[in-house]
């Protein structure tokens, strides 16, 4: 099977959804997909990229493929559009194409190549600066949602709030995101502090935690943003007492991990992306051994989680504060955490994922 990954936009080897993308790819491409990623630039970082999310410099079967969006001094989506149209003349035809991206939809169009479109959240509602760009979003959202002759979402509450806003049959193949294999060796400390990893952006709840953490007088550790991003919290939130780590690859997660007792996702869930979205950071917690508390987002529910990811059902900094308050380190539920990881790699995403395309061409064929 040859597959076309689209993704038109730069790679900068810092986003969440650039390492769902390259994990995906490599992971199709060790299955024996013949992968080609095509992105609107950044191929250097992208290849760094790929040896911290695959572990080498090259994967067998992918090929990564980065086009300008520039044209002398304009840089634009119309621009990439354009290069784009041109390399496809000059490949073999691909049997697929796959994308997370809304205007990758438009630009497979007049390729005819049928594309699986997978879904992390319902990205029109998402509030817009007016009612024009809100409806622009809506009607490219539904392109790609209605256009795709795949659909997947990462969890079930994702594939049924679509199928309603897009008046869709709920057809979608529910697939979860994923993580690394288990560690080998954990360091946890049952006293040691609570540790959050990942973007310090508002809406992931970061002042949520922090006053929380304090209100329960336990030691709280992150692990996220640059320098500049951090010092810009210390203006909007109080972080005094917090202990702070740059962010770090994914390589060098596990040690910054080490000597925690709980990894913590206080995701808010009234965001547009806390409401859906499958977040990857409980798979980094838990092959390296941490169990959870999160906030009940939704999509925990398509994840079969045991006991070792306690479930805030309330997002407020006092329901948080006596979850951390509660919570004993168990060795017990920190292997059945990592034992967990192990059934929900790369690995066996991509064979879900080929087993969803492949049942979809029978279909076809028939």
């Amino acid at each position: 099977m040859r597959l076309l990954y689209l993704y038109p936009e730069e790679w900068t080897g810092r986003r969440a959804r650039e390492a769902h993308t390259l994990s995906t790819c490599a992971a199709l491409a060790r299955e024996g997909v013949d992968v080609t990623l095509v992105t609107a630039g950044g191929l250097a970082e992208m290849q760094h990229h790929l040896i911290d999310v695959a572990g080498a410099e090259k994967v067998p079967g992918l090929e990564l493929v980065a086009l300008s969006r520039s044209l002398g001094p304009v840089r634009s989506t119309a621009v990439f559009r354009h290069y784009f149209q041109n390399w496809m003349t000059t490949q073999a035809p691909f049997n697929w194409a796959y994308i997370i991206h809304l205007k990758a939809a438009a630009m497979l169009k007049s390729t005819r190549t049928p594309y699986a479109y997978e879904a992390h959240e319902i990205f029109s509602e998402t509030p817009q600066k007016n009612e024009k760009r809100q409806a622009a979003l809506f009607e490219l959202e539904k392109q790609a949602v209605t256009g795709a002759t795949v659909r997947i979402a990462t969890s079930v509450p994702l594939a049924a709030a679509l199928s309603e806003t897009f008046a869709l049959p709920n057809d979608f193949a529910i697939v979860p995101n994923a993580g690394l294999p288990p560690e080998k060796q954990i360091v946890i400390e049952a006293k040691g502090p609570f540790v959050y990893a990942g973007s310090i952006a508002g809406w992931k709840g970061i002042d949520l935690m922090i006053h929380a953490a304090r209100e329960a007088q336990v030691p709280l550790k992150i692990v996220g943003g640059t320098a500049a991003e951090w010092k810009k919290l210390g203006r909007q939130v109080d972080v005094a007492g917090v202990e702070w780590k740059e962010r770090v690859s994914l390589a060098e997660l596990p040690k910054a991990l080490a000597g925690a007792r709980a990894g913590l996702i206080p995701t808010q869930p009234e965001t547009p992306s806390g409401r859906y979205s499958c977040p990857m950071k409980i798979f980094d917690y838990a092959r390296c051994g941490l169990p959870v508390i999160s906030t009940a987002l939704p999509s925990l529910q398509s994840l079969d989680l045991g006991p070792w990811c306690t479930q805030v059902l309330a997002p407020t900094p006092a329901s948080w504060a006596e979850a951390m308050k509660s919570f004993v380190y168990d060795p017990k539920q920190a292997e059945a955490a990592r034992a967990w990881s192990a059934e929900h790699t790369w690995t066996h995403r991509a064979e879900l994922l080929i087993g969803v395309i492949r049942v979809r061409r029978r279909t076809d064929e028939i």
